[in-house]
């Protein structure tokens, strides 16, 4: 059969070939991404669906995970989820995706370990040493531990992995949200409506703020993009096509 002289028969076929290399391509990234996820240290220990809701969170979507340095409670994020956001930020905002997919998956380990900690302890290597970091909501909250290589008692560990929303006394890093370690105003660009506080120095707007991460994360597990990813990308331009992840402040 050929299809020289049938333009609706080369169309079907660059159709095809074309589904075809986006799925290849999706499934290279998801074991990308899956192998990335594989080597946090919480998933290096026993992690188990847990039976009820978590602080606000469908139970369906939460493992808990113990491991050597503590606990945590993560967000089921799926390898092929992660990867469509990445390549979905990617399209917007860069040329050339494969670079910048594999960019984006390592600035995600670098910012966290490719991991959301709904509560609980994210310990990684720092500085030579596993060090404690306590987490609420994909954001690091003040904990006498962090920073600390000394090991917390797991009954301590479980207490700060379900500290309301209200009781987070402050949020050490500015509020910065996994897996990129967005700032608020970086976020904030791409949801105008939502009144994302320009300052996390009062118990509200903390909790405004975690809240806000809560149902923003939900909605993005049902599409293909996630805002958070995306205003990280639009703040940082210059440092990401250099190679490099960006802090907080760099262009």
């Amino acid at each position: 059969m050929s299809f020289g002289r049938n333009p609706v028969g080369l169309a079907i076929a660059a159709s095809l070939m074309a589904a075809q290399a986006a799925t290849a391509q999706t499934a290279e990234h998801a074991a990308a991404v899956k192998a990335a996820m594989d080597k946090s240290l919480p998933r290096a220990g026993t992690c188990a669906p847990v039976s009820e809701d978590f602080m606000g969170w469908p139970a369906a979507l939460v493992q808990r995970c113990e491991y050597s340095q503590g606990v945590a409670y993560l967000l089921d994020v799926k390898p092929e989820t992660l990867a469509k956001w990445i390549e979905t930020g990617c399209n917007a905002h860069e040329s050339g995706v494969a670079a910048c997919f594999d960019r984006m998956l390592k600035c995600s380990v670098e910012k966290s370990n490719a991991t959301f900690v709904i509560g609980g302890n994210l310990a990684a290597e720092r500085k030579g040493s596993v060090t404690n970091m306590f987490f609420r909501n994909g954001v690091v909250i003040a904990a006498p531990a962090n920073g600390k290589s000394d090991p917390v008692p797991v009954a301590e560990q479980e207490k700060l992995a379900k500290t309301p929303k209200a009781a987070v006394e402050g949020l050490p890093g500015g509020g910065g949200v996994a897996f990129w370690h967005t700032m608020p105003f970086q976020f904030a660009v791409k949801a105008i409506d939502l009144g994302v506080p320009a300052e996390m120095n009062t118990p509200d707007r903390r909790q405004k703020w975690l809240e806000i991460i809560r149902a923003e994360m939900l909605a993005a597990l049902k599409t293909d993009g996630n805002r958070f990813l995306s205003g990280w990308m639009t703040a940082h331009p210059i440092t990401l096509r250099t190679g490099e992840c960006a802090d907080d402040r760099d262009p």
